[in-house]
């Protein structure tokens, strides 16, 4: 059964160059012109995927988030459409909840390649368990283990590692991360990043695991390689 997937975006441009990347990829597609009437295909609709405008009249794609967290019963997956630079946007935006992002301009390639990696990770996260390189992750608990060893992990190293492993090949910057994990109000430095990164390191180390999981991007910030990079 093709995956149903709601594209959201007040530019009818825009909608059909979504509509016309994601069909030939066998996705149905439903469309909406903004937040609102966004929310009423969703209580009338079942959704596996949402691909979100930020920036939209009568009700933006925060609002819509928000709806989405209050209202809907159902978790839904989300990946917001941004611009070029617009960092501020698309970390509030992850921290209401949304999966993914985006930038517009994008390859037709790329949109399908991000909807299917956070499809396949949805489905996965729905059974409790995520497995990558060999280390299986378990959001519910903030566990994670290699070969029934558990790397002892702390809550704030599990959501940086776990961040990485699920959005495999998308580079994280130190600020983004700073602001994700600990708040935009947080006083401390992008040292505070690179300390739990080293830790994580470390303690792969120690219970055996010896790959190079976690890359550092030089002058940017960290990374998990796609699976065939």
């Amino acid at each position: 059964m093709s995956n149903h997937i709601l594209v959201v975006d007040d530019e009818q441009e825009m909608r059909n160059l979504l509509k016309f990347c994601l069909k030939t990829y066998d996705f149905k597609i439903d469309e909406a012109a903004n937040g609102e009437e966004a929310f009423d295909k969703m209580m009338d609709h079942s959704y596996d995927l949402i691909i979100l405008d930020i920036m939209m009249p009568e009700k933006d794609g925060f609002e819509l988030l928000k709806s989405m967290q209050n209202e809907i019963e159902n978790q839904v997956p989300v990946i917001l459409l941004s611009a070029l630079g617009d960092t501020e946007r698309v970390v509030e935006g992850l921290r209401l909840g949304a999966d993914d992002y985006i930038v517009k301009p994008f390859e037709p390639k790329e949109l399908a390649a991000r909807v299917e990696s956070v499809l396949r990770r949805f489905k996965k996260i729905k059974l409790n368990t995520y497995t990558v390189e060999g280390l299986l992750f378990q959001p519910d608990s903030f566990h994670v283990s290699y070969q029934n060893r558990t790397i002892p992990l702390t809550k704030k190293e599990f959501q940086i590692f776990y961040r990485l492993a699920s959005h495999r090949g998308r580079v994280y910057s130190r600020e983004m991360l700073l602001e994700l994990e600990w708040g935009i109000d947080y006083e401390g430095d992008n040292r505070t990043v690179d300390t739990h990164v080293k830790n994580i390191r470390e303690k792969l180390n120690e219970q055996g695991y010896h790959k190079t999981i976690l890359e550092t991007v030089w002058g940017v910030g960290y990374k998990i390689p796609e699976a065939n990079e």
